[in-house]
């Protein structure tokens, strides 16, 4: 069992009249996560519920002190899986913290928004909250010599971080699993948000941001090659984000100018997701889009590490009128750094732009010093 990074910090951060949510896509290993942070724990002292199950939905759902009271008062552990799938939970768990503050209650969620919506309502000011990503590289290789953890790298581009891959031996069952869940949870859990009147067209959006990651995004194109409008395209960004299927990067600016400043990219949390979506599982020295992988890797990577380490940065790419553009941008307080992703090494060259305006250089990330900027 792969020991997940963000079990030690939720560990060091239990506090007391605050209940902890985890966030995270289903498969990701929430109920392994669930599992190491209780590990040590008597099981006679834990009530388990899981969301997806009738008695857990039917337990839950009720907003009587009494009945939630008498239900949980005898553990001092109160873990709810997929909690999104039970009605009032946030309004059940509300009840539970402030009736028993002292109980350590942990709740996770596959879908952000049904979730997020009653708890922050709800519960503000009363939640820790968390994201669980993909496996990491630092979790994938924890116990890999260094000389050999690049030749996990190609796995990782073609097939993501999902946990039970690491049990799978062969491509076949690799791309079938994958694709299960992009049939089984990833479009489902989208469509349980919110009502969609053409999941076809949910569908085939996110292919063709498939074929775009680390290219700047135009909502008027997207729009016009979907049937349909710039309103409804936005509105099924934000429920892709609120899923975990994608993220997206902002123009990094100061001066209007010059400066793109309203552009979008948008990336996936996996790669293997985003290659199953299109079905395609090539070797690296076969494909055209390695570019394109090599970056999405990277800033996936790099967000996992600050995260898991509670770094907090803002990220950015950065691009002028002129077509002058660096891939990353970070920024912590005062401080901004800048990275070009180059899949082969390469001299780094600062655009002229760029070092007048902030005075900084760029830092080149191959597959040659990779490992030193994710882990």
């Amino acid at each position: 069992m792969i020991q997940r990074t963000l079990g030690k910090k939720i560990n060091k951060s239990f506090k007391s009249g605050f209940i902890t949510i985890i966030y995270g896509p289903r498969r990701v290993g929430k109920t392994i996560l669930l599992k190491q942070l209780t590990e040590k724990i008597e099981d006679k002292n834990i009530l388990w519920f899981n969301g997806d199950t009738e008695e857990a939905q039917k337990s839950l759902r009720s907003t009587s002190q009494t009945k939630l009271v008498n239900l949980v008062k005898d553990k001092s552990i109160i873990i709810i899986d997929e909690a999104q799938r039970i009605e009032n939970i946030a309004l059940s768990l509300k009840i539970l913290i402030d009736t028993l503050p002292n109980k350590k209650i942990i709740v996770t969620g596959s879908s952000s928004l049904m979730l997020a919506r009653g708890i922050q309502e709800t519960l503000t000011g009363r939640t820790i909250k968390y994201r669980l990503y993909p496996l990491s590289t630092t979790e994938l290789t924890y116990n890999i010599e260094s000389y050999k953890k690049p030749y996990l790298l190609e796995d990782q581009l073609i097939f993501g971080g999902y946990p039970y891959l690491t049990k799978l031996s062969s491509t076949k069952e690799k791309k079938d699993y994958l694709k299960s869940i992009v049939s089984d949870y990833l479009f489902r859990d989208v469509l349980l948000l919110k009502d969609i009147s053409s999941p076809d067209t949910l569908k085939k959006l996110v292919a063709l941001l498939s074929f775009q990651i680390g290219n700047e995004v135009s909502l008027n194109e997207l729009a016009n090659n979907l049937g349909i409008d710039v309103k409804t395209v936005n509105r099924y960004l934000s429920l892709l984000k609120q899923s975990f299927v994608i993220f997206e990067l902002s123009a990094f600016s100061k001066n209007l100018r010059k400066e793109v400043a309203k552009s979008k990219k948008y990336y996936f949390w996996d790669l293997g997701i985003r290659n199953a979506v299109i079905n395609q599982f090539m070797s690296l020295d076969s494909r055209t889009d390695i570019g394109n992988l090599w970056e999405n890797f990277l800033a996936v990577e790099r967000m996992k590490k600050h995260e898991y380490s509670h770094t907090q940065r803002d990220y950015y790419f950065w691009r002028t009128y002129e077509k002058a553009e660096i891939d990353w941008i970070e920024t912590q307080e005062d401080k901004l750094s800048a990275y070009e992703f180059k899949w082969k090494p390469q001299k780094p060259h600062t655009p002229k732009a760029f070092k007048e305006m902030y005075g900084e250089e760029t830092c080149i990330i191959s597959k040659e010093n990779y490992l030193e900027f994710i882990i």
